[in-house]
């Protein structure tokens, strides 16, 4: 058969260059590997599942037994119930709670001190209780009781019938009466007057006492004051043994009032007395600080364990027992017995299958389309290797979906795919794959929109905010905001669609999708080095580790070739600044034009920057041939310097691109004078021209360069552009750009940039007083007595016109 006779469209399919093969290739492994992971659940799926309604007996088959799963992880679960929390002690909170005792036990001996002795009178001249009595009444009845004693002393006689009136009116005032008239008929006049005087002196000490007291804690308002000194001591190392005592047994926070009063006053220490206990009681409720804090790890390690020795719980089916009844609806239980029989009807669900295959065939579609038509919307041209990377990330990313879901599918690392690729091609390129990609993964998971769409959402904002970060610690802040969108997401649509959910298990799937964020980038970070192994695209981080002047490339090319590193430096600075103009990879023409003369480091002493006054070894030759071979050769050994220290390849493409096949006029037009049968072929670069924006720029800028560096000062700017432009023009009437993707437009927002450089290297200088140079040749240090002479205007305009003469004609490429 005749190629003729073959179909035209048969003929673009298989008869086809080598290239586009392998990148059909590529397509169709992403395809498969994506078809085929995703639809992995319904090429053995049960027709006979939970939730299934059966039309008939459904028997045993044979006698088996088989594991009752329902009945096991309910055994299972108990035994996680049962385990008891595990604490651990908060040593901290001991020295805390006694710390704070020992502080409420100093004021409250402050406020004892300010009261003074208890009792402060002998109780064997008045008992305790009349004491307190007298210290505390109001001043009228202290008054009046002294007066009832001075006329109670008076009426000695009736004494016996005084008694008994004032013990019938009042208790405590007859038995103070009592006392104080036994003293008074007992003691002189002298010793009377000083029991009296005694007394008075303690009421105004419980006065001040009582201001103190108020102004005190609350738990020492009622019986502080009334405690004899000997009970306050005893009571106050009962309070630090219970203390400590309760602390030695622990106590766990959140334990009801009612319990931990109980624990408080059931210290078997405490004093008998009501108003004592209460007061111990009220400081340890006062100062108790739970010491155990939960040891969630520990017990969940001990409830693991606890659900590990469990045993299956086997049930034994008999042949022809029924497992499910005609009319019932198939439970979890069933179907494990089903399963287990080989009676689920597993077999492929071809309508899933198809319907996954479907929705990648659809995704990848659109990619396609979106990337030939409007690829420059996205801002990135794909090459073969940059479609294998895009497929392994996607399909990387789906493997993990299908082992994670539904069971861990908070930790589903969609967000990955947009950290990534947004790395190296945008934010574009990443949102619209993170998007399509959603497509068969719903199809594929059927994942509830409550679990998938927090996942979605975060994956979707990690794709809009790379957009070629030039550091790893943007990904790292990434990971974090998707994290906490991610939780946020999730949060809001459980209480919004699910809000029977307890807020507890709410809270803790938030938390499961914020750490699920945090993988994200844990894994772009460690994952986008392997793959710039893979991409032909590289990220800016990755170049500006290769732009690194320690780089053993860039340290021969400073210290073998300094004039041409110079020269590559103002290259890079013109060329960067066109790349921005024009919206193109400012890092990747940046780190391309650093190597881009790599191969002068063969041979520096053939190129005119790096002769530093010294003779030209092309005189020496005289050979136009040899001496274009010799700079032909910059490119050539340039590539395999580049190949041999492993330089991507994106960046070896500047060598020969900047080049491209442009004619080396100088050695032609000598060669031309010799031999007039010489062609302009046998003097060009062997290429190949510019295939990219970027390299179109450096090419620009490289030609440019040695031009604006020989123009003087007095150069006008209209002359500049002039310049410019010619070198512009003779590159397009060459045909050097025609695959550089540059427009007109682009070449006209390029000349104004590359003068501004220009303008700024050739800023005008200060020149210092003759004077001050002899001085200081910053002229910062002038003498204090002597004024440096004004330079003429005619000797300014000299120093201004004293510019660097241009090189020779001969090319330093």
């Amino acid at each position: 058969m005749s190629m003729g006779t073959i179909p035209k469209p048969l003929q673009r399919l298989f008869f086809c260059p080598p290239k586009k093969w392998i990148g059909r290739a590529i397509v169709g492994l992403t395809f498969v590997s994506l078809s085929a992971t995703l639809s992995v659940r319904f090429l053995w799926e049960p027709q006979l599942k939970v939730g299934t309604f059966v039309t008939r007996d459904i028997r045993a088959p044979r006698t088996a037994e088989t594991v009752d799963r329902e009945a096991t992880r309910e055994a299972k679960e108990r035994a996680r119930q049962e385990v008891p929390q595990i604490y651990r002690v908060d040593n901290t909170a001991r020295v805390r709670s006694v710390q704070h005792l020992e502080e409420l036990l100093i004021v409250g001996d402050q406020i004892r001190d300010a009261v003074g002795p208890s009792p402060y009178i002998d109780t064997s001249l008045l008992s305790y209780g009349v004491q307190l009595y007298l210290r505390e009444c109001p001043e009228p009845v202290w008054q009046d009781l002294q007066k009832r004693v001075e006329t109670l002393q008076q009426q000695l006689e009736q004494l016996q019938t005084a008694d008994s009136s004032i013990a019938n009116q009042n208790n405590i005032y007859g038995r103070v009466v009592t006392e104080l008239l036994r003293r008074r008929n007992l003691m002189s006049e002298a010793e009377y007057r000083d029991l009296i005087n005694q007394i008075e002196q303690a009421r105004g000490r419980y006065k001040t006492a009582v201001i103190a007291l108020e102004a005190g804690p609350d738990l020492f308002q009622d019986y502080l004051l009334d405690l004899r000194d000997s009970e306050w001591d005893v009571d106050k190392q009962a309070a630090l043994l219970a203390l400590n005592n309760l602390m030695a047994e622990g106590l766990i926070p959140g334990l009801p009032p009612e319990l931990r009063q109980y624990r408080i006053s059931s210290r078997p220490n405490l004093p008998i007395a009501e108003y004592r206990r209460q007061i111990i009681i009220d400081l340890l409720d006062t100062v108790l600080i739970p010491n155990l804090e939960p040891d969630y790890v520990a017990t969940d390690q001990l409830a693991a364990k606890a659900a590990e020795e469990v045993e299956a719980k086997v049930i034994t089916l008999q042949a022809g027992e029924v497992i499910v009844r005609a009319g019932q609806q198939i439970t979890e239980k069933e179907f494990a017995f089903l399963d287990s029989l080989g009676l689920a009807q597993r077999r492929p669900n071809f309508l899933g299958i198809v319907m996954v295959s479907g929705a990648v065939a659809l995704a990848m579609s659109i990619f396609g389309l979106v990337n030939w038509r409007l690829g420059h919307l996205l801002g990135v041209r794909l090459k073969l290797m940059d479609v294998a990377a895009i497929g392994i990330v996607c399909t990387s990313v789906s493997v993990a979906a299908v082992l994670l879901s539904p069971a861990v599918i908070t930790f589903i690392p969609f967000a990955t795919v947009g950290l990534m690729l947004g790395s190296f091609y945008g934010s574009r390129l990443a949102a619209l794959t993170t998007i399509l990609l959603a497509v068969p993964l719903v199809v594929g998971l059927a994942p509830t929109a409550i679990a998938f769409s927090p996942i979605l959402v975060g994956a979707i904002l990690a794709a809009l905010l790379t957009n070629r970060p030039h550091t790893r610690s943007h990904l790292a802040t990434a990971g974090i905001l998707v994290a906490i969108v991610q939780a946020a997401a999730y949060a809001f649509a459980a209480l919004l669609f699910a809000p029977n959910l307890p807020l507890v298990a709410v809270a803790t799937l938030a938390l499961q999708y914020a750490a699920g964020g945090l993988v994200c980038s844990i894994v772009a970070l460690g994952a986008i080095p392997y793959l710039e192994q893979v991409s032909y695209a590289l990220t800016p981080i990755r170049l500006a580790e290769l732009a690194n002047l320690d780089r053993p490339l860039l340290r021969r090319l400073v210290t073998e070739a300094p004039g041409t590193f110079q020269h590559t430096l103002f290259v890079a600075n013109l060329a960067e600044a066109g790349a921005r103009a024009i919206g193109a990879d400012t890092s990747l023409v940046r780190t391309g034009t650093l190597y881009h003369d790599v191969g002068k480091t063969l041979h520096p002493e053939f190129f005119i920057e790096n002769q530093m006054g010294q003779p030209n070894p092309h005189d020496k030759i005289d050979d136009p041939w040899r001496s274009a071979q010799i700079i032909r050769e910059h490119v050539t050994g340039g590539i395999k310097l580049a190949q041999k220290f492993r330089l991507p390849e994106q960046l070896i493409a500047f060598i020969p691109e900047h080049q491209g096949t442009i004619t080396i006029a100088y050695f032609y037009h000598k060669a031309k004078a010799i031999d007039d049968t010489v062609t302009e072929n046998d003097f060009r670069y062997e290429g190949p021209i510019p295939q990219s924006r970027e390299t179109g720029v450096v090419m620009l800028a490289d030609a440019c360069e040695a031009a604006l560096r020989s123009l003087g000062s007095d150069t006008t700017i209209d002359e500049a552009y002039a310049m410019v432009r010619r070198i512009f023009n003779a590159r397009l009437a060459d045909h050097q750009l025609r695959d550089a993707n540059l427009s007109p437009e682009d070449l006209e927002n390029i000349i104004p940039v590359f003068i501004k450089v220009w303008q700024e290297r050739n800023h005008g200088r200060i020149k210092y007083p003759a004077l001050a140079k002899k001085f200081d040749p910053t002229g910062s240090e002038l003498p204090e007595k002597k004024k440096p002479p004004e330079p003429s205007e005619q000797s300014q305009q000299s120093e201004q016109l004293n510019q660097p003469s241009p090189e020779p004609s001969q090319p330093n490429s």
